[in-house]
């Protein structure tokens, strides 16, 4: 099934269910993981049709049930934000560095605007991330591990053990969600080690996160956010987690659209 068709399957259930869905239903109904799940629920969030709640969504106010006609800087309006991010990221790394590209969309933005470097040794766990700089004159480097034929990375102790042999300049790491008590979170509960031992072997750690992922908590924990030198956000981040991260030491970056 199509992504486009499980949204709109997704949005009738939540006509039928008085407008609220938790993301355990969207992953029974369908069979897909947890990232799956909040891919779909972001994307509709970017459309302005549904607003992400802990858990799950609901409806927008504006539902027009005939036709889903957005103006166009509504319609890109998370979408803007993750270009910017993964611009702002990007121009953090330099020519002749070594870093390491876990998964997530918003990681994803990153590699796509690094193509402006010219020299790049890249270790990448993520097949969206390795297909886009394939065309690079890039070292392209492919964690092995066992495959997530949902979210198409790898994960496992062939993962781990390539992360444990290296050491980079960079890593750069996207979440599900952070909070100050337990630190970075995404849904994908099988690459939790190797998010967390990545963190481990880079000089400096690059968090990009959209500013909604603040303040929420994803189902896996993967790392505190002690470990981050670098957070990469929009400018919405609510004022108290912007207060908060410069009290820890850690550098934060709001990008603009």
């Amino acid at each position: 099934m199509l992504a486009q068709e499980r949204q709109d399957i997704i949005l009738d259930m939540l006509r039928q269910c008085g407008g609220i869905i938790k993301m355990t239903d969207i992953v029974t109904k369908f069979g897909v993981s947890n990232e799956t799940a909040r891919r779909d629920l972001e994307t509709l969030q970017d459309k302005n049709l549904v607003k992400r709640i802990y858990g799950g969504a609901v409806l927008t106010d504006r539902q027009d049930d005939r036709k889903f006609l957005l103006p166009k800087s509504e319609e890109i309006h998370g979408q803007a934000d993750r270009v910017a991010i993964g611009r702002a990221a990007a121009g953090l790394v330099h020519d002749g560095e070594t870093i390491i590209l876990a998964t997530g969309t918003t990681v994803l933005q990153v590699a796509r605007q690094l193509k402006r470097l010219h020299s790049l040794t890249i270790l990448t766990n993520s097949l969206a991330v390795a297909n886009e700089m394939s065309n690079t004159n890039f070292d392209i480097y492919v964690l092995g591990g066992k495959l997530d034929v949902n979210e198409k990375n790898m994960y496992g102790d062939m993962a781990l053990n390539a992360v444990r042999s290296v050491f980079v300049d960079k890593a750069i790491v996207g979440a599900g969600g952070i909070t100050f008590e337990f630190g970075v979170s995404d849904y994908g509960i099988h690459d939790n080690n190797l998010r967390e031992e990545i963190t481990k072997h880079a000089t400096q750690t690059i968090l990009v996160a959209q500013s909604e992922k603040f303040g929420t908590n994803a189902l896996s924990i993967g790392f505190p956010l002690s470990r981050v030198h670098t957070i990469v956000s929009d400018a919405n981040l609510p004022r108290e987690y912007a207060s908060g991260i410069r009290e820890m030491g850690i550098e934060l970056i709001l990008a603009q659209p």
